[in-house]
């Protein structure tokens, strides 16, 4: 089974532990039907003392529960080892693959999985004593009877083999159910971002919520109760061949081989006796099949995120940045199919920090999942560009003309396919890309608040964050105490602001804005070009906007249009320093 070499994988000795504390309860158990045997048979007095039966009961019970506690310790570490790594795959893994992967995917993966598996592993302690107790009990079975043990077990492993082609079958339906809760959480996503579009068009909001959404939900519910009809199936199929073997023991073998009595009842009392853990052991099977489905997903994506570069091995240095000059130099960029598949003994391919370098397209075109604002295929550049010190640049442009794309690269989040991103006269790449992005603060059209400002601690933080929340009209709504804020339910436009409030305390020397004046008034959207830009200019730091606000453009000190990828000729007159 998957599961349990997932928990060998993880700590063999333990393992062994649980193992032989097992065993030790299992070989109690069988000593223990011993001494229930011979208190019930009859015959002369029994020897059986109050003590042997205390001393063997308690061996039961403290061998179980050390076997118990054991792996109940063993497999909350593998969840928690799993979380963590799975997390730290994801922080390390390029931007581009995490958003070809999707953000239903990872969530499905994060929390369903890891959910399934946990409830698994869970219990496997149980199972564990289950089969040890199964294991003692046929154990004194054989010692009363022979002919009985070997019919037992062979009326067991009959059963067990007609069981286990049901399981297969059941496993391949959660397998299938488990590729619709992707979906599901993907339909659950479009609920909440898209909420106020499904609310303005009747036939949207019904088509999608009778085909989508309860579509999806329809098969999934399908899924789950064939699996369950086909487990009770093979359920009722295995009950049937244990009622069979216990009526060819009973009036056909026992009567051909003269069994006493005593033996019969020995065998009774080994029945009665298995009957709960038999019956735990099968409630348990949906739970393992599942995770052994989640797991089989999880180390899918374990998998794919291991074949990408990985970031968290970048080299990092803290030497302070001596000139913010950012130049691009031919820079041109492609959104790339996935790589295919590695085969055994392959490694994941090398390449700067935006994932693999450029291959030649397999398939068909990406379509970039997980990406909806990006045309299939679309190419950015070459552009060359300086970026100065002290100066403000606007960049331009439609829907789709690679203004993110650009910004992306700027801040050190995609690596160029071609050409080179230099600041300060130094080139970026792998050995510094890490650096690069340190000294650089972006605030993205799809950015996220924090409530808590990580990694900014200081004596002094609160007082810097009441200022500026006060500079930025924000005093009212939220407050701050111990470096957390009071609150992140706020306008759309407010929300913005407290991204720009993170920016400043970064207090970087290249400073990206992406659509950050879309969602402000008219008032405030003058303070952040004339204020807010006009004070990082004054500062020395290296500024780049990207805005549709054509009123401000002479606010800017260079002016970069973009046209489907390509920069074009701006209008305004300031343009300069642009190729």
């Amino acid at each position: 089974m998957k599961l349990l070499k997932f928990l060998i994988s993880i700590s063999p000795a333990a393992i062994a532990a649980a193992v032989a504390a097992g065993l030790v309860a299992g070989a109690a158990n069988a000593y223990l039907l011993t001494l229930i045997n011979g208190l019930v048979a009859p015959g002369p007095m029994p020897t059986v003392t109050v003590t042997q039966f205390v001393v063997t009961a308690v061996v039961v019970v403290v061998a179980g529960v050390a076997s118990q506690l054991i792996l109940l310790h063993l497999a909350q570490a593998a969840v928690y080892r799993l979380r963590a790594r799975l997390s730290q795959r994801v922080l390390a893994a390029p931007l581009e693959h995490i958003e070809r992967l999707g953000d239903h995917r990872l969530l499905a993966t994060l929390t369903e999985d890891v959910r399934s598996l946990s409830m698994a592993v869970s219990g496997i302690p149980g199972l564990c004593i289950d089969l040890a107790t199964i294991i003692g009990a046929l154990t004194y079975l054989a010692t009363v009877s022979g002919a009985l043990f070997a019919v037992s077990v062979a009326g067991t492993l009959i059963g067990i083999a007609c069981v286990e082609t049901v399981l297969r079958r059941v496993r391949e339906t959660y397998r299938r159910a488990r590729e619709l809760d992707d979906a599901l959480i993907g339909s659950f996503q479009e609920v909440t971002h898209g909420i106020k579009e499904l609310k303005l068009h009747r036939g949207r909001r019904s088509d999608f919520l009778g085909r989508k959404l309860l579509g999806t939900a329809e098969d999934l519910r399908g899924k789950h109760v064939a699996a369950g009809t086909r487990f009770a199936g093979g359920q009722a199929l295995g009950q049937v061949l244990q009622l069979g073997t216990m009526v060819l023991i009973l009036f056909v073998l026992a009567r051909a081989l003269e069994l006493p009595r005593e033996t019969m009842i020995g065998y009774v009392l080994v029945t009665t006796f298995l009957s709960m853990p038999m019956q735990s052991l099968m409630h348990r099977i949906p739970d393992l099949l599942r995770g052994d489905v989640a797991l089989a997903k999880i180390r899918g994506l374990d998998l794919s995120l291991e074949t990408a570069r990985d970031e968290s091995a970048l080299p990092y240095d803290d030497r302070p940045l001596s000139d913010g000059t950012v130049e691009l130099r031919g820079v041109g960029y492609e959104y790339l199919p996935e790589p295919p598949p590695m085969g055994p003994g392959q490694h994941p391919p090398h390449g700067g920090p935006g994932g693999p370098p450029p291959h030649p397209p397999q398939g068909p075109p990406p379509g970039m999942p997980g990406m909806p604002g990006v045309p299939h295929g679309f190419r950015l550049g070459p552009i060359d560009l300086t970026l100065r010190p002290g100066e403000v640049t606007f960049v331009v442009g439609g829907n789709g003309s690679g203004k993110s794309t650009l910004a992306k690269l700027l801040s050190g989040l995609y690596a160029p396919r071609i050409g080179e991103i230099r600041i300060g006269g130094e080139v970026v790449g792998p050995q510094n890309t890490e650096w690069f992005r340190q000294h650089t603060t972006a605030v993205f059209s799809d950015f996220h608040l924090f409530d808590d400002y990580l990694g900014l601690a200081a004596d002094d933080l609160d007082d810097r964050v009441r200022g500026l929340l006060h500079d930025l009209e924000l005093a009212h709504a939220v407050t701050v105490q111990d470096g957390k804020l009071s609150t992140l339910a706020l306008s759309t436009g407010q929300r913005k602001r407290l991204a720009l409030l993170t920016a400043l305390l970064e207090d970087r020397p290249v400073y990206l804005f992406d659509e950050w004046a879309a969602d402000q008034d008219p008032r405030f959207r003058a303070v952040f070009y004339d204020r807010i830009i006009g004070d990082l200019r004054a500062r020395g730091k290296t500024v780049v906007v990207i805005t549709h606000d054509d009123r401000y453009f002479d606010r800017a000190d260079q002016l970069v249009k973009l046209d489907f990828g390509q920069v074009v000729p701006a209008s305004a007159a300031i343009s300069r320093g642009v190729t």
